[in-house]
């Protein structure tokens, strides 16, 4: 099940987890300090914990770096014998999945190879990393070389196995270091595809023939066949596992993106304000005495503490810090300073609340943190026609707000969100509800899609999804071919607004880390509904309640193989066009992921 509103703020980490929090940001303050530099200090404020709490965890620095490093090892060592598992019985490929198990970013990733080498490097350490990684080290030497032997033994070669596995695990080491050293410019590709070329001229033939890496001829354009599959594969695993590539997301996709904070309904009066705390941001949208909303960060320009507290309330005509008193009237102007005089002379018109860009869009209160693009109207144009009879600007809240964690990365969740592929089994009760035809709309100039499906004139399954049949009312203000059909209207990265006769709702998906997101959501209908009108909103939310938790487990599932070093990537079939369409986005802006 998600979280329930402050469930997780709540939840207190088992020892065992609170662990490997601690390991994770020992992991970032190697990288960043070296090994010598680490100070339990650092650590802990890394992972947003005191320096007490890590010495409750581990007696001393020492035994924190000896559990980095075990861990990182015990990843290492793992991933590759589950590499050469999969690979089943033929030498050739065992000895390539220890290559892409070698470059695979979740156990190669820049933070980690740097604390390989910062406990290599350093003279101090060296006997803590032969203790702890000698025997890993010696078990991919002895793999390699008896993959190498059962290789010349099946072709009859003549090759000295130990030399040869020395040579493959030095490359692969100095490999290593190049990534290291070239960070985001490292090609993981290319360094899969040298160690190929090592062995091929080992083995002639076993590991395909040998082209130059920039090849005198170009190669012979894929067939339209082979294109078709190529332009139909997946995302790799290891993009939905990343910590890096999740921070370059974060970066290039969410920051420029547009955020919902709320409908404006929620805040009807002057000094009502709504708070918005998202990848890593804190924004608050403010209605002003002219009745306009405006976005700020919430930050306050003395010391940084949040002005606007809670998810909402009314500033009474003024937002006030509640750390040093600093004051800032609805349009963000400084306005007082407790105890002034101590400070040298200020000039307050350049000390306001930050802006953050805003846009008022079908009642909807959207901010962005990185301005630039086309606006959310703009985006949405495609769709105003169908959207103008919902009178989505009319509507007020019919339900509570809801937000919820789920072990899943954001990609995961919108790849299943997009398709309709895995409704029969996934989604029996759904299934029952909806006809067979399904619209798939992916529009690449607008990065938006439209979904949509129609209700069964018959309708069968579960009560719920009869009863909602039953009693949905004919809602006049819609035009005919719209009265019983669900829509959803995506917003490439982070948000859908989905339209039902008897309601709207719009869902929000935000990163919170590589395999883990924040989904947030909440229902919206016209005042002055009826009985029927009610009983159908209710249904809906009901039914609607069904399909998340089941897409909750699947994604969940899926996002634990993900993470599991087996599968690589999938194909994509017609029913996930959309999914296709979401990946290409994403490649556009991330072409590492390719």
């Amino acid at each position: 099940m998600l979280d329930t509103p402050g469930q997780h703020a709540r939840t207190r980490l088992s020892q065992d987890a609170r662990r490997e929090q601690l390991i994770d940001a020992a992991i970032r303050a190697i990288a960043e300090n070296g090994l010598s530099n680490v100070t339990l200090n650092k650590v802990a404020r890394r992972a947003g914990l005191t320096a007490g709490m890590v010495n409750f965890h581990f007696q001393s620095k020492q035994e924190l770096l000896h559990a980095t490093l075990a861990r990182i090892a015990s990843e290492y060592r793992e991933a590759c014998e589950a590499a050469v598992a999969a690979a089943g019985t033929s030498p050739a490929a065992g000895l390539m999945a220890l290559v892409r198990a070698s470059f695979d970013p979740r156990i190669a990733s820049t933070e980690k190879l740097a604390v390989w080498y910062a406990f290599w490097g350093e003279s101090r350490a060296l006997d803590d990393y032969m203790s702890i990684c000698g025997a890993s080290d010696q078990a991919f030497y002895e793999s390699a070389r008896e993959l190498i032997e059962a290789l010349a033994a099946q072709m009859s070669a003549t090759v000295h196995a130990r030399a040869a596995a020395l040579g493959f695990c030095g490359i692969i080491d100095a490999l290593s270091q190049e990534a290291l050293v070239q960070r985001d410019r490292f090609d993981r590709a290319e360094a899969i595809e040298t160690c190929r070329r090592y062995l091929e001229n080992l083995f002639p033939g076993a590991f395909g023939a040998i082209e130059p890496l920039s090849a005198a001829t170009p190669a012979e354009p894929a067939s339209a066949e082979e294109q078709d599959y190529l332009d139909r594969l997946t995302l790799p695993a290891w993009t939905y596992c990343d910590r890096d590539f999740s921070a370059r997301e974060v970066a290039r996709l969410h920051l420029p993106a547009w955020q919902l904070v709320c409908h404006i309904s929620e805040m009807p009066k002057p000094g009502d304000y709504v708070t918005l705390n998202v990848l890593g941001r804190q924004a608050v949208a403010i209605r002003g005495e002219d009745g306009e909303i405006r976005a700020f960060h919430n930050v306050c320009r003395h010391r940084g503490h949040p002005v606007a507290q809670g998810r909402s309330g009314n500033s009474g005509g003024m937002l006030r810090c509640p750390y040093h008193a600093w004051c800032y009237d609805n349009r963000g102007v400084l306005k007082g300073i407790a105890a002034s005089r101590t400070f040298p002379k200020l000039d307050r018109n350049t000390l306001g609340l930050f802006p953050v860009e805003c846009e008022v869009f079908l009642g909807f209160v959207f901010v962005r943190f990185a301005p630039g693009g086309p606006s959310v109207a703009e985006r949405y144009a495609p769709y105003l026609e169908e959207l103008a009879p919902y009178r989505i600007e009319e509507m007020q809240p019919i339900a509570d707000y809801w937000e919820g964690a789920v072990e899943a990365d954001w990609k995961n969740v919108w790849d299943n969100y997009l398709e309709d592929y895995h409704f029969p089994t996934g989604h029996p009760g759904l299934s029952a509800l909806m006809g067979k035809e399904y619209d798939r709309e992916p529009d690449y100039r607008t990065r938006t899609i439209r979904l949509s499906h129609r209700l069964r004139d018959k309708v069968e399954g579960s009560w719920a999804t009869r009863m909602y049949s039953k009693v949905l009312p004919p809602c006049d203000h819609l035009p005919e071919g719209q009265r019983r059909r669900w829509t959803y209207f995506y917003l490439f990265p982070a948000v859908s607004l989905e339209t039902y006769p008897d309601l709207v709702d719009v869902f929000h998906i935000v990163p919170l880390g590589p395999g883990r997101s924040l989904l947030r959501w909440r229902a919206y209908g016209l005042p002055g509904a009826d009985r029927a009108l009610r009983a159908a909103q209710w249904l809906n939310q009901r039914i609607n309640y069904a399909v998340h938790d089941e897409d909750n487990a699947l994604i969940e599932a899926v996002q634990r193989n993900l993470a599991g070093g087996v599968y690589q990537r999938g194909v994509l079939s017609d029913k996930e066009i959309n999914v296709k369409a979401f990946h290409d986005w994403i490649r556009e802006a991330m072409p590492e992921a390719r």
